[in-house]
């Protein structure tokens, strides 16, 4: 039986960084794959969404060129070559992945394993012993009775990257991250989108004040936008479906393809074989783990989308972090009240801490301030003015609880709201450091004025 200090299994953004990591430790590391370097996110996740967005606003701002001066006649996009230019982004990623792990002296075994003791990883024929496993199987998409994909008109976030023709109705089932993210793409390029979601708003996991104005764009740019309402049942057209809805906002929608975003199941099968004391479960077949990122069982670890925390690539890479660290002989903890998130709409909505509603349950006494996109000089010159800055304060100590940014860069602006956090910084800080203009990054300063009703390019507001 081979040995090695560290076995991972799973290579996504959190398997590859738990990997490297050890690596860098001193430990000798073996990392299972049984499919891409680079998991979910790198192949059929987070840069192959990011890479069709991205060419998604291109072409809007192309069919806009004369509001910017321009002359751009005759715009049009070629869904195979997206594909293709997708498809090569993605190599050029795990590629870098394939070369890092070279150079840490990382091994790979390519193959489903399976945890079979507590030391032990079994993949094929051949037994691995590890001082420590970090599992990071990370998950797959949910499916709901009666929902079931098929791979023709009835979709998961997988088979939605692979699409090369463009159909003319797509209904979009749940409107967190993944379908409000597709919705906003495919919408982009023309496609008539129905845009369902059971909560009373999209991005229900947002402060509402931007899940509420998010929900209104979608609608301004012509989505058929129906919250607090659900499927009540499908039924095949042969080349299309028919969705019968109920709640708020029922009735018979008839689409071309449906898209089911409704978050994942944990790929937690990877201890089905486990002999001796077995490991804590969670919902959705997650692995329970402490602040260190170790399970029930010592020596075990779980990261990503298996304990179904965050969802978040870069929460799993910072998960991944902690537990490499503490399977290689230290000592840390995960700290997910200053983890930043970001769903890549359109316009983008990023956050960090708390919400409002969720400090007000916490029993907090609140302050906020916000500052419109509209207000700012440099969103006029970029066109980009509809979002929203918004801080939530304590209202005793003026502490920021939480950054809400709704606008364009938005994912690029959160980091400055979960510095802040970290550092404990009070909404005062945010006034008195001076920010370049014009930058969008003024938002945020006018919004830490307006926590003081002191804000220099709003009005007033009733608070």
């Amino acid at each position: 039986m081979r040995e090695c200090d560290v076995a991972v299994i799973g290579s996504g953004p959190g398997g590859y960084v738990a990997a490297i990591r050890a690596a860098q430790r001193g430990a000798k590391v073996i990392c299972f794959e049984r499919e891409h370097l680079g998991g979910v996110c790198l192949n059929v996740g987070c840069i192959p969404t990011k890479t069709l967005i991205y060419s998604a606003n291109l072409y809007h701002k192309l069919q806009h060129a004369a509001d910017y001066g321009l002359k751009a006649d005759k715009v049009g996009y070629d869904l195979p070559a997206l594909v293709a230019r997708k498809n090569k982004v993605v190599g050029l990623n795990t590629g870098g992945i394939d070369g890092l792990f070279k150079a840490h002296g990382i091994e790979v075994i390519e193959g489903d394993a399976r945890v079979v003791s507590r030391n032990v990883v079994r993949s094929g024929g051949e037994e691995v012993r590890a001082k420590a496993i970090i599992l990071a199987t990370g998950g797959r998409p949910a499916q709901l009775p009666g929902l079931e994909l098929n791979g023709k008109t009835v979709i998961g976030s997988t088979d939605a990257l692979e699409l090369t023709e463009l159909p003319e109705h797509i209904a979009v089932i749940g409107a967190g991250a993944i379908g409000a993210e597709f919705a906003s793409l495919w919408h982009q390029f023309g496609a008539k989108i129905t845009l369902i979601e059971a909560m009373p708003f999209v991005l229900p996991r947002e402060d509402q004040d931007l899940s509420k104005r998010l929900g209104a764009s979608f609608k301004k740019r012509g989505m058929d936008v129906r919250t607090g309402t659900k499927v009540a049942k499908l039924e095949s057209l042969g080349k299309g479906v028919k969705l019968t809805l109920e709640g708020d906002k029922p009735g018979a929608v008839e689409a071309d393809l449906v898209l089911v975003g409704i978050g994942l199941e944990c790929n937690s099968e990877v201890i089905s074989e486990m002999d001796g004391t077995p490991v804590e479960r969670g919902s959705r077949g997650s692995i329970v783990v402490n602040e260190r990122m170790e399970s029930s069982v010592p020596g075990i670890y779980a990261i990503g989308d298996l304990i179904n925390k965050t969802w978040l690539a870069h929460g799993a890479s910072t998960e991944a972090i902690t537990a490499a660290t503490n399977a290689t002989g230290g000592n840390r903890t995960m700290d997910y009240r200053v983890l930043p998130s970001c769903t890549f709409t359109t316009p983008e909505v990023a956050s960090v801490g708390l919400t409002e509603e969720a400090a007000r349950e916490e029993g907090i006494a609140v302050k906020t301030g916000q500052f419109l996109l509209s207000g700012l000089g440099r969103a006029y010159a970029m066109g980009e003015t509809e979002g929203l800055v918004k801080i939530v304060g304590d209202a005793e100590t003026d502490e920021v609880l939480g950054v809400h940014i709704m606008g364009a860069e938005a994912g690029e602006l959160i980091g400055i709201g979960a510095l802040a956090m970290r550092l404990e910084a009070t909404v005062e800080a945010l006034v008195e450091t001076i920010h370049t203009h014009p930058t969008l990054a003024e938002a945020l300063h006018e919004a830490a004025e307006d926590y003081y009703g002191e804000s220099i390019h709003t009005r007033p507001r009733k608070r």
